[in-house]
């Protein structure tokens, strides 16, 4: 979105968000749900699928449910 300028793509959201532009938010690809499903069904955590494919976790949360993939139980933060 904004690799051409050498600007963050949450920069340019946050510019069109003040200046009352409406965004269509864009599905994601069956190529980057299909990839997601992959990199999650080998271990990789949610999150870290979202930043390597930059789409939104929470979208591609449910993208990979509707791809039938069964999520993991989430892991417990450690206790001090």
């Amino acid at each position: 979105m904004g690799e051409e300028f050498g600007v963050a793509k949450s920069v340019v959201l946050r510019i069109l968000g003040e200046s009352r532009v409406v965004v269509r938010r864009q599905p994601i690809a069956a190529e980057q749900v299909s990839e997601a499903a992959d990199l999650y069904e080998s271990g990789l955590p949610l999150s870290q699928i979202a930043t390597r494919l930059d789409v939104n976790q929470g979208k591609m949360r449910v993208a990979i449910l509707k791809a039938g993939v069964t999520l993991r139980e989430p892991t417990k933060a450690k206790s001090a």
